[in-house]
């Protein structure tokens, strides 16, 4: 590491709220690069350049100040890190009245330097996964033999182990990407970098994760028996509690890079449906919708095709029928228990059902009629906005 304006700045921002001696930091050429006496920047420092030549601390008194060229009377401590000497601090006055002090000091910028170096490590990963996610998650570019190697050589992702894609959207992350100020995209990311610190604290396990382009964050996670239920369950529940709203789409288990995309692409699939089909819990698997992943797979003009057949634009169901229908599909068609999940009196279910019949000329009380009409209402929530 090595000792910057910027960072003997940042350094002495912290310290001179907390002390009123001089306080000076030099680098390794022996530049004073950071001072609380600006008069002193850029000057060299004799006294810096004894401590790289001793590799000890040196002490100027006032009487040996005149030998020791661009120094004042003070005690000057070698900055180490990881037992090597990167710079040098020194506190200004006579050194019998300033050395506990100055080593005091010079324990609290190694450990401040230390923390610097820890933050920029872990910035330097997260740029290098971020980067590999997104090239992972490209819609249209995806290159597994370079993606597996990158992984391997940067990540040290082991692709024979199964994982599990979940995928976050925070809704109130998504800002339009017009008219976006220096403000707002610094907050955004400061969000999303606070987020990742949770999402990783919540879940140690991770393989990786990284928000995306917008207001979705990918985890990967290793699969055990109903872990990426409880992951999800548990980050969904957290926020919720902290007054975020969150939606998890959650793909299947696989391993291999070609498996990783197959599990990405699920927890895609199954985050729409939860816009379009929204769950209380807001987390769904893959797994969980059935044949309704089917109808995703086929083109929408096909979809729509077949829904006019049966509803053309003049025949519409309004919000009633159609809430009367979900409720029926969801108690597997008993009467009984669906007036009363819609507190209703059986009479008036069957009154709204004849109505719904003579409407569209299905029966929902007929086994066939009423699977079309299901279908019918999936492919309505699909494909028309």
């Amino acid at each position: 590491m090595r000792i910057t304006s910027e960072v003997a700045h940042s350094i002495l921002v912290k310290l001179k709220k907390l002390v009123n001696y001089n306080i000076n930091i030099m680098n390794s050429d022996g530049v004073i690069v950071g001072s609380t006496d600006s008069s002193r920047l850029h000057q060299i420092h004799q006294g810096a350049l004894m401590v790289f030549d001793t590799k000890k601390a040196i002490f100027i008194y006032s009487e040996d100040e005149a030998h020791f060229t661009g120094a004042k009377p003070g005690v000057n401590l070698p900055i180490e890190i990881q037992q090597k000497i990167i710079g040098c601090i020194g506190v200004t006055g006579e050194p019998n009245d300033v050395i506990q002090f100055a080593q005091i000091l010079k324990v609290t910028v190694e450990v401040m330097l230390q923390e610097m170096e820890l933050f920029n490590q872990l910035q330097y990963e997260n740029k290098l996964t971020e980067k590999w996610v997104l090239d992972f998650v490209h819609p249209t570019h995806f290159h597994a033999s370079k993606l597996e190697a990158d992984g391997l050589h940067y990540l040290n992702l082991n692709f024979e182990i199964k994982i599990t894609i979940l995928l976050i959207r925070f809704p109130d992350l998504l800002t339009s990407t017009k008219h976006q100020d220096m403000d707002e995209v610094v907050n955004s990311r400061k969000k999303k970098d606070e987020r990742l610190h949770l999402l990783k604290t919540l879940l140690p396990s991770i393989v990786f994760a990284s928000f995306l382009e917008d207001d979705n964050c990918i985890i990967a996670i290793p699969p055990t028996k109903n872990n990426y239920q409880t992951a999800a369950d548990s980050i969904h529940t957290y926020f919720m509690n902290q007054g975020i709203k969150s939606k998890i789409g959650i793909g299947g288990s696989y391993n291999g890079i070609e498996g990783y995309r197959k599990s990405y692409v699920e927890a895609c699939n199954s985050l729409k449906l939860l816009e379009k089909f929204p769950k209380t819990n807001g987390v769904a698997h893959i797994s969980d919708w059935g044949i309704i992943t089917l109808f995703q797979q086929v083109p929408e003009e096909t979809l729509k095709g077949f829904y006019a057949q049966y509803l053309p634009e003049e025949v519409t169901l309004n919000e009633e029928q159609i809430h009367t229908l979900e409720v029926l599909y969801a108690n597997a068609l008993n009467m009984k228990v669906t007036a009363e999940e819609l507190h209703i009196h059986r009479n008036t279910l069957l009154y709204r059902l004849d109505s719904i019949s003579k409407k569209t000329g299905l029966d929902p009380k007929n086994f066939h009629d009423a699977l079309l009409l299901r279908v019918l209402l999936v492919i309505k929530k699909l494909t028309f906005r």
